[in-house]
């Protein structure tokens, strides 16, 4: 008995690592499954605020960040305008997306709402 015990601690130690790496692993998931709901999260808002009218209520970039978070994407334009993506962050679930334009001083000055393409 002391024989097997003394065994299955050893087998313990030898996986250690294995054993770690599944644990970052699960945490690294967590985290992952935790931005993605935040991303869907502020695309709800955006879309909900979008439908109420209220969209230009955020005027500028900080009232935006504020209100509806960071962008899936941020794009620097040829006309010196700024435009920013938002969908949902898994595209297959994503319908449409919304584009935001910023001018250089930081101001909104238009958005548009799209359908997104399926690929499969």
């Amino acid at each position: 008995m002391l024989l097997c015990a003394s065994l299955s601690g050893c087998v313990i130690l030898e996986n250690l690592d294995e054993v770690s790496i599944l644990g970052d692993y699960s945490r690294e998931k967590d985290d992952q499954h935790r931005l993605v709901k935040a991303i869907d999260d502020h695309y709800d808002a955006l879309t909900k605020a979008i439908d109420q009218n209220h969209i230009n209520d955020s005027k500028n970039e900080a009232d935006f960040l504020h209100s509806f978070g960071e962008p899936i994407q941020k794009k620097y334009l040829s006309d010196g305008k700024e435009r920013w993506l938002y969908r949902y962050a898994i595209y297959r679930f994503a319908k449409d997306k919304v584009y935001v334009y910023f001018d250089h001083d930081g101001k909104m000055v238009k958005w548009e709402r799209l359908p997104c393409p399926k690929f499969f």
